[in-house]
């Protein structure tokens, strides 16, 4: 077969689900800026290369346009409404009393929005995520977050981060600590606090036993990979791992030839046989299983039936 030539590539480790979905995530990106765009992983090579007949396909250009996309969640007035809520609620906790019922309500409607809700990547993109929003207790989504993590504020932490890619080839390998961003920092010293990633990358894993505390609680300064973080949350709204017979165990399919995000999307998740399939699990970060992060993966999924 007679490849075309890549417009791109990026060196990635395919035992890495963060890093396959992070390319799944480029992906879809570039189709929906250069529509009929293909993409493959060349093991041999350790890499994910795109194809566009488009001149200007280029990974810097698909870079700077997620950089500087608006990426939404809650409007800015939910945002200063929920503030006004919370210091509201703060303000009566010390006077030992409480919300009307109708606020509070509305306070935790907020709440779970800011954690749960839709995210909107905008010009060019136009692309909502909402792969997440499924029943309390389903675990056909590979979620890696519970609790106060709010979903907007990682994915903005993590675009802002991108500006300090230097060498894009590289850019699943750009770690960093990550930031609030700055609509969530009302002051300089509330911009600086750290925010935890997703747990995509296996490279993250880090249970609470090991380190001696929770890392979310603790709000601990480690280095994440911001691209693969936010082009992984990108990835899995189309490219959705297959589910196992164990429980928080999850496989996806590597393709070596060209495919276009919407074949390419049946292979990964096996829908299609092709490709080399490889099974990750969720690993807990904590023994009460609220936080959990991808584990490394390893060849050899379930056959095909």
């Amino acid at each position: 077969m007679t490849y075309p030539e890549p417009s791109f590539s990026v060196n990635v480790d395919v035992t890495n689900p963060g890093q396959f979905f992070a390319c799944c995530g480029l992906l879809e990106l570039a189709h929906r800026i250069w529509p009929g765009v293909e993409g493959w992983f060349d093991t041999s090579r350790s890499t994910f290369a795109v194809s566009a007949k488009n001149s200007s396909t280029t990974l810097d250009y698909l870079k700077d346009e997620l950089s500087k996309c608006d990426i939404s969640g809650l409007s800015e007035e939910e945002r200063q409404e929920r503030e006004a809520l919370e210091a509201e609620t703060r303000q009566l906790k010390r006077q030992n009393t409480k919300l009307p019922d109708d606020k509070e309500a509305r306070r935790k409607e907020l709440g779970t929005l800011a954690r749960e809700g839709v995210i909107r990547l905008g010009t060019p993109f136009m692309l909502l995520l909402n792969w997440w929003q499924t029943g309390e207790h389903d675990t056909a989504a590979p979620k890696t977050w519970a609790g106060r993590q709010e979903l907007h504020k990682v994915a903005r932490a993590a675009q802002e981060a991108l500006s300090g890619v230097t060498q894009s080839r590289e850019l699943f390998d750009h770690g960093c600590v990550l930031r609030t961003s700055h609509e969530y920092g009302k002051e300089d010293s509330n911009q600086k606090k750290p925010v935890e990633p997703f747990y995509f990358d296996a490279r993250r894993f880090a249970h609470a036993l090991d380190t001696g505390f929770s890392l979310d609680v603790q709000d601990a300064e480690t280095l994440a990979h911001p691209a693969v973080e936010l082009l992984a949350l990108i990835g899995l709204q189309r490219f959705r791992p297959a589910i196992t017979t164990d429980k928080w165990t999850f496989q996806y399919s590597v393709w070596s030839i060209p495919l276009s995000a919407f074949t390419a999307s049946a292979v990964g998740c096996g829908a299609v046989p092709a490709g080399h399939r490889y099974k990750f699990r969720l690993l807990f970060r904590d023994d009460q299983k609220r936080y959990k992060a991808f584990d490394f993966a390893t060849l050899g999924g379930d056959k095909h039936e």
